[in-house]
């Protein structure tokens, strides 16, 4: 019995620090996604420049004539008249 003595700090710092590390090990886990914006980020909206067409890959606009767009690097289909 006086052996459990020693123990008892061991016991109790186990079961504090364990729900502790996790509260916090979540909260930062929280605070690095709102940074990052969010579990879903939104990508930013591009502003007009004029160009009708736009990269299927990433969204952005396409200047005329363009047949690989040099952002994505993603092959541009030309419409056939």
């Amino acid at each position: 019995m006086m052996g459990m003595m020693f123990l008892w700090p061991i016991f109790l710092l186990f079961f504090l620090a364990l729900p502790i590390a996790l509260v916090v090990g979540a909260y930062l886990l929280y605070w690095k996604t709102e940074q990052a914006g969010g579990l879903m980020p939104v990508r930013p909206k591009v502003a007009p420049t004029g160009y009708t067409r736009a990269c299927p890959s990433c969204g952005r606009f396409l200047q005329e004539g363009w047949v690989k767009y040099p952002h994505c690097g993603s092959e541009i289909f030309q419409a056939r008249e």
